[in-house]
Protein backbone atom coordinates (compact mmCIF):
# COMPACT_ATOMS: atom_id res chain seq x y z
CA UNK A 1 0.00 0.00 0.00
CA UNK A 2 1.33 3.45 -0.96
CA UNK A 3 1.86 5.72 2.02
CA UNK A 4 -0.35 8.80 1.97
CA UNK A 5 1.68 12.03 1.56
CA UNK A 6 1.82 13.99 4.79
CA UNK A 7 2.72 17.46 6.07
CA UNK A 8 2.93 18.45 9.73
CA UNK A 9 2.35 21.75 11.52
CA UNK A 10 3.92 22.58 14.88
CA UNK A 11 1.73 23.95 17.66
CA UNK A 12 4.77 24.98 19.73
CA UNK A 13 4.49 28.68 18.92
CA UNK A 14 1.01 28.80 20.48
CA UNK A 15 2.05 26.95 23.63
CA UNK A 16 3.02 28.74 26.82
CA UNK A 17 5.07 25.69 27.80
CA UNK A 18 7.51 26.54 24.98
CA UNK A 19 8.55 29.83 26.59
CA UNK A 20 11.71 30.13 28.65
CA UNK A 21 12.90 33.17 30.59
CA UNK A 22 16.14 34.33 28.96
CA UNK A 23 17.46 37.68 27.76
CA UNK A 24 19.45 37.67 24.49
CA UNK A 25 22.70 39.62 24.54
CA UNK A 26 21.51 41.65 21.53
CA UNK A 27 18.70 43.09 23.62
CA UNK A 28 21.14 45.10 25.73
CA UNK A 29 22.75 46.80 22.75
CA UNK A 30 19.83 47.41 20.33
CA UNK A 31 16.29 46.53 21.39
CA UNK A 32 14.56 47.62 18.17
CA UNK A 33 16.97 45.69 15.93
CA UNK A 34 16.54 42.62 18.13
CA UNK A 35 12.73 42.78 17.85
CA UNK A 36 13.09 43.26 14.09
CA UNK A 37 15.15 40.06 13.85
CA UNK A 38 12.50 38.15 15.81
CA UNK A 39 9.76 39.38 13.45
CA UNK A 40 11.72 38.63 10.31
CA UNK A 41 12.58 35.15 11.52
CA UNK A 42 8.92 34.47 12.32
CA UNK A 43 8.15 35.30 8.68
CA UNK A 44 10.68 32.78 7.38
CA UNK A 45 13.23 35.33 6.20
CA UNK A 46 16.87 34.19 5.83
CA UNK A 47 19.05 36.10 8.30
CA UNK A 48 22.82 36.13 8.93
CA UNK A 49 24.40 34.96 12.17
CA UNK A 50 24.90 38.50 13.49
CA UNK A 51 21.12 38.95 13.73
CA UNK A 52 20.97 36.17 16.33
CA UNK A 53 22.32 36.18 19.89
CA UNK A 54 25.59 34.51 20.72
CA UNK A 55 24.71 34.40 24.43
CA UNK A 56 21.48 34.46 26.46
CA UNK A 57 21.10 35.00 30.18
CA UNK A 58 18.50 33.59 32.56
CA UNK A 59 15.93 36.20 33.47
CA UNK A 60 15.28 35.27 37.11
CA UNK A 61 17.94 35.71 39.78
CA UNK A 62 16.33 33.25 42.22
CA UNK A 63 15.86 30.44 39.68
CA UNK A 64 18.57 28.07 38.54
CA UNK A 65 17.89 27.01 34.96
CA UNK A 66 18.29 23.32 34.24
CA UNK A 67 18.93 21.61 30.92
CA UNK A 68 16.43 23.01 28.41
CA UNK A 69 13.96 21.14 26.14
CA UNK A 70 14.78 20.07 22.59
CA UNK A 71 12.76 23.04 21.25
CA UNK A 72 11.90 26.24 23.12
CA UNK A 73 11.62 30.00 22.75
CA UNK A 74 14.39 31.80 24.63
CA UNK A 75 14.06 35.57 24.74
CA UNK A 76 11.98 35.50 21.55
CA UNK A 77 14.42 33.33 19.58
CA UNK A 78 13.47 29.74 18.76
CA UNK A 79 16.19 27.46 20.02
CA UNK A 80 16.93 23.73 19.80
CA UNK A 81 19.15 21.27 21.63
CA UNK A 82 22.26 19.78 20.03
CA UNK A 83 20.40 16.47 19.55
CA UNK A 84 17.60 18.24 17.72
CA UNK A 85 20.03 20.32 15.66
CA UNK A 86 21.79 17.14 14.55
CA UNK A 87 18.52 15.93 13.03
CA UNK A 88 17.65 19.27 11.44
CA UNK A 89 21.08 19.49 9.79
CA UNK A 90 20.34 16.35 7.80
CA UNK A 91 17.36 17.99 6.08
CA UNK A 92 16.68 20.79 3.61
CA UNK A 93 16.23 24.02 5.55
CA UNK A 94 16.07 26.18 2.42
CA UNK A 95 18.09 29.30 3.20
CA UNK A 96 17.59 28.70 6.90
CA UNK A 97 20.39 28.09 9.36
CA UNK A 98 21.25 26.94 12.86
CA UNK A 99 23.41 29.33 14.86
CA UNK A 100 25.16 28.26 18.08
CA UNK A 101 24.16 30.15 21.22
CA UNK A 102 25.43 29.80 24.80
CA UNK A 103 22.95 29.88 27.68
CA UNK A 104 23.96 31.19 31.08
CA UNK A 105 22.41 31.50 34.50
CA UNK A 106 21.37 34.95 35.74
CA UNK A 107 24.96 35.70 36.84
CA UNK A 108 25.99 35.64 33.13
CA UNK A 109 28.96 33.40 33.89
CA UNK A 110 27.60 30.00 34.99
CA UNK A 111 26.64 27.94 31.92
CA UNK A 112 23.27 26.21 31.62
CA UNK A 113 23.74 22.50 30.98
CA UNK A 114 23.60 21.51 27.32
CA UNK A 115 24.47 22.83 23.85
CA UNK A 116 21.97 24.96 21.94
CA UNK A 117 21.32 26.52 18.54
CA UNK A 118 19.04 29.33 17.41
CA UNK A 119 16.84 28.41 14.44
CA UNK A 120 16.59 30.73 11.46
CA UNK A 121 13.42 29.74 9.61
CA UNK A 122 14.80 30.71 6.23
CA UNK A 123 12.21 29.14 3.95
CA UNK A 124 8.68 30.11 2.92
CA UNK A 125 5.83 28.27 1.21
CA UNK A 126 2.39 29.82 0.73
CA UNK A 127 0.53 26.56 1.17
CA UNK A 128 -2.30 26.84 3.72
CA UNK A 129 -5.77 26.62 2.16
CA UNK A 130 -7.51 29.12 4.40
CA UNK A 131 -10.97 28.43 2.94
CA UNK A 132 -10.57 24.73 3.77
CA UNK A 133 -9.16 25.20 7.27
CA UNK A 134 -12.34 26.02 9.14
CA UNK A 135 -10.90 26.48 12.64
CA UNK A 136 -8.14 28.98 11.85
CA UNK A 137 -8.53 32.53 13.13
CA UNK A 138 -8.22 35.87 11.33
CA UNK A 139 -7.06 38.38 13.98
CA UNK A 140 -7.20 41.44 11.70
CA UNK A 141 -10.31 41.85 9.56
CA UNK A 142 -8.66 43.85 6.80
CA UNK A 143 -5.55 41.69 6.43
CA UNK A 144 -5.21 38.19 5.00
CA UNK A 145 -3.28 36.98 8.02
CA UNK A 146 -4.34 33.88 9.91
CA UNK A 147 -3.54 32.07 13.14
CA UNK A 148 -3.92 28.40 14.11
CA UNK A 149 -6.80 27.60 16.46
CA UNK A 150 -6.32 27.15 20.17
CA UNK A 151 -5.86 23.50 21.12
CA UNK A 152 -5.07 22.63 17.50
CA UNK A 153 -5.90 19.07 16.48
CA UNK A 154 -4.88 16.79 13.63
CA UNK A 155 -6.45 17.81 10.30
CA UNK A 156 -7.39 21.34 11.43
CA UNK A 157 -5.12 22.78 8.73
CA UNK A 158 -5.34 22.03 5.01
CA UNK A 159 -2.34 22.62 2.74
CA UNK A 160 -1.62 22.42 -0.97
CA UNK A 161 0.08 19.29 -2.25
CA UNK A 162 2.74 21.52 -3.82
CA UNK A 163 4.16 21.95 -0.30
CA UNK A 164 5.35 18.34 -0.43
CA UNK A 165 8.33 19.50 -2.50
CA UNK A 166 11.08 21.87 -1.47
CA UNK A 167 12.49 22.55 2.01
CA UNK A 168 11.58 20.27 4.93
CA UNK A 169 11.10 23.12 7.41
CA UNK A 170 9.29 26.30 6.47
CA UNK A 171 7.01 29.20 7.37
CA UNK A 172 3.79 30.09 5.55
CA UNK A 173 3.81 33.93 5.41
CA UNK A 174 0.01 34.05 5.63
CA UNK A 175 0.00 32.01 8.86
CA UNK A 176 1.27 33.48 12.12
CA UNK A 177 2.47 31.47 15.15
CA UNK A 178 3.23 28.26 13.25
CA UNK A 179 5.83 26.46 11.20
CA UNK A 180 5.58 23.37 9.02
CA UNK A 181 7.58 20.18 8.58
CA UNK A 182 7.85 17.46 5.98
CA UNK A 183 6.88 13.96 7.03
CA UNK A 184 10.47 12.78 6.63
CA UNK A 185 11.69 15.43 9.08
CA UNK A 186 8.87 14.76 11.54
CA UNK A 187 9.62 11.04 11.54
CA UNK A 188 13.34 11.66 12.01
CA UNK A 189 12.66 13.90 15.00
CA UNK A 190 10.46 11.16 16.47
CA UNK A 191 13.10 8.50 15.86
CA UNK A 192 15.65 10.66 17.69
CA UNK A 193 13.16 11.15 20.56
CA UNK A 194 13.26 14.96 20.28
CA UNK A 195 9.83 15.61 18.74
CA UNK A 196 7.69 16.05 21.88
CA UNK A 197 8.09 19.84 22.29
CA UNK A 198 7.25 20.38 18.62
CA UNK A 199 3.63 19.43 19.38
CA UNK A 200 3.15 18.07 15.87
CA UNK A 201 -0.28 17.96 14.23
CA UNK A 202 -1.17 16.35 10.89
CA UNK A 203 -2.30 18.59 8.03
CA UNK A 204 -4.75 17.63 5.32
CA UNK A 205 -2.86 17.56 2.02
CA UNK A 206 -5.09 18.59 -0.89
Amino acid sequence: MTKKPMIWISDAMKSASSLRGFHPDLWFTDESRTVDAMKRNAMGEPLPAERFPKEMYAEYKDKREKKQPDLFSAGGFWTVSAACAEVLCRFDLGQGSLYPVRLFQHDRSTPVEGEYYCVNFGAQKTAVLTDQSSRIKKPYENYDIWQPPLAMQDNDISVRSSSLSGPDLWIDPQMRDAFFLSDALAQALRAAKVSRPFKLRKCVVV
